[in-house]
């Protein structure tokens, strides 16, 4: 099987998943879907495996050029939040937050095999991004989400989906801090998810690519 055939059985494994964690969430409760960035970034990941699947074989490049888009933030914004789970609000959390993010369907689905699935298929398998601009698309979604979530909290038209967007609960510099770190974060991940599929995809020109 080539590496295009890969992506695909792996896009349809990740929008399979997707869909059904995205449904038990829903079920569970859908008040604050739209408030979380595993939530958003799983949506924006199910739709660029769709669009993977259903342009599969286009030969329009400007349509090509927009799925690998798509998908480069899809599997960004999963990095990021990979990351952050695994690396902070488990270790922080111990138990109980491993109970809250990993004890449930959508919970697993979308904190772990989603992003795992997708990830590895854009790394490894995917035809990627290939202008240096394209690590804006992950950094400014990311931007807008947390300006999005501070204004929402401060307005108090919405409760904070995580501590760092409790606007009232914390000084201003440390809010300040917060939203450095994350946007340090995204670029970090934007520019190594892109390094990594360059490299990987070259690798695999050089020894005959698929397409």
């Amino acid at each position: 099987m080539n590496r295009r055939r890969i992506a695909l059985v792996l896009n349809i494994a990740a929008l399979i998943a997707g869909v059904v964690g995205i449904v038990f969430r829903i079920v569970r409760n859908f008040d604050d879907f739209f408030l979380y960035y595993t939530q958003l970034s799983n949506v924006a990941a199910v739709i660029s495996s769709a669009m993977y699947i259903i342009f599969f074989n286009s030969d329009n490049e400007r349509v090509r050029a927009f799925v690998r888009g798509a998908r480069y933030l899809g599997a960004c914004g999963l990095t990021l939040t990979f990351i952050v789970v695994m690396c902070v609000f488990l270790p922080v959390g111990g138990a109980d937050a491993a109970g809250k993010l990993l004890a449930t369907i959508n919970g697993i689905l979308h904190h772990s095999v989603c992003p795992v699935l997708s990830i590895v298929s854009y790394l490894f398998f995917e035809e990627g991004v290939r202008s240096r601009k394209a690590v804006l698309i992950p950094i400014v979604a990311t931007a807008v989400y947390a300006f999005t979530l501070y204004t929402l909290n401060f307005l108090r038209l919405a409760k904070a989906p995580y501590p760092f967007f409790e606007v009232y609960e914390h000084e201003i510099f440390e809010l300040i801090l917060w939203f450095v770190g994350m946007i340090l974060l995204t670029v970090g991940i934007a520019v190594a998810v892109r390094l990594v599929n360059l490299k990987v995809s070259r690798k695999s020109a050089g020894g005959g690519n698929d397409r």
